[in-house]
Formats: structure tokens, C-alpha cells, sequence
């Protein structure tokens, strides 16, 4: 605390209860004047909204980014259902790339057959790609992509419920269970350490 005048410091209100906390912490209230500084006036918020840590049922939220916000009730209804979409997409985009993984298995193992028309008759099998081959193949960039936008669908669905409010927490809950409704009984098997990506 170089460059502040200590000389000038109010009295200091030390919470009676102050033997019952832990780890030495004191609930300290000090109204503190320096050259040039209050820090005891100091408006700390830094804007208008403060992001709630506890579960609510607020209308004004900030939603994932500053832009996307909500002040009204239909505001915060057309939000949630916005989220509720959004985590039918993220269960939707689950089934589809167990898809892409199960045709990316399928012709792996089989290889490829050449056919040789005129006699029907099965030709030479290819052998397998190679690491490099199946690196650079169209599936696999696919498989990466839907990859990638899954794992981003996941964490802005995460960031959006860590809002805490009630009704967009419940939104994508539903929007979750009805994805999963009708497109978890296609996939072909369920990894249960998947969420949140």
C-alpha cells in the first residue's frame, strides 16, 4: 500500500461474530482516505448489471454474449426458446456424427472391393488407407468439423445455464430431454461422459 497516507484512516468496525469465521478472515468494514483516492466511495459495479451467482427467476439477463440480452418478458421467453433449439441441435448434432463414425468403422473394415461388371465376379480387395490416407480423407475432416461444433454448441450451452436463472436453466433441460427423445433411440450407443461435449 506504498503512496497511500495511512495516517488518514477512519475507525475501523470489526464484525463481532469475526471469531467464527475461518483461515484468520475478519469482516472488516474501513472507509479509507488517500491523496487522490476514496476508496470507501468507490463505485465498484462497472455497469449496470450484476451476474447473479445463485438461482433466480430474474428477467434481466446477459446471455452468453453482451449483445444478447433480456429485459422484458418476452424477451426472456423468446430466449428460452432460442436455448430450447439450441440443445435440440446439440442432440441432434450428436446422432449425426455417431452416424459419420459408424460409416468412418463401416469402411475401414471392409475395405474397398472392385467389381468387375461383366462376370459379377468380386475383383482385388484394397488394402486399408494408411494413418496419412484416412488423415487427409474427407471423412475424417467432416468427423473434426462436427467435432469441433459439438464441443462449441456444448459450452455455450453450458455458459447460458451458468446464468442460473430458473427459466433458461429449464429450457435447455427440456430442450435436452425432448433432443434426446427423438434422437437418442438411433444412436447407436450412449457415452455416458460425453457431456458437456
Amino acid at each position: 500500500m506504498s503512496g497511500h497516507d495511512h495516517g488518514m484512516m477512519s475507525t475501523t468496525t470489526v464484525d463481532p461474530h469475526a471469531g467464527h469465521n475461518h483461515h484468520n478472515h475478519m469482516n472488516v468494514t474501513s472507509s479509507m482516505s488517500t491523496t487522490g483516492h476514496n476508496h470507501g466511495d468507490m463505485d465498484h459495479s462497472g455497469s449496470s448489471h450484476q451476474m447473479m451467482m445463485v438461482m433466480h427467476a430474474g428477467l434481466k439477463e446477459i446471455i452468453v454474449f453482451p449483445g444478447w440480452k433480456t429485459q422484458t418478458l418476452s424477451e426472456l421467453i423468446g430466449s428460452c426458446v432460442a436455448l430450447m433449439f439450441i440443445a435440440i441441435l446439440y442432440e441432434g448434432l450428436k446422432l449425426v456424427r455417431d452416424k459419420v463414425t459408424e460409416k468412418k468403422i463401416f469402411n475401414h473394415k471392409r475395405g474397398k472391393i472392385d467389381i468387375n461388371d461383366s462376370k459379377g465376379e468380386i475383383g482385388r480387395i484394397k488394402s486399408r488407407p494408411s494413418y496419412f490416407e484416412s488423415l487427409l480423407s474427407l471423412d475424417h475432416l467432416i468427423h473434426t468439423i462436427l467435432h469441433v461444433l459439438q464441443f462449441t454448441i456444448s459450452y455455450f450451452i453450458m455458459l447460458a445455464f451458468m446464468t442460473y436463472n430458473y427459466w433458461l436453466c429449464l429450457s435447455i433441460l427440456i430442450g435436452i430431454g425432448i433432443g434426446f427423445f427423438f434422437f437418442g433411440l438411433r444412436r447407436s450407443k450412449i457415452d455416458l461422459n460425453e457431456d458437456c461435449h
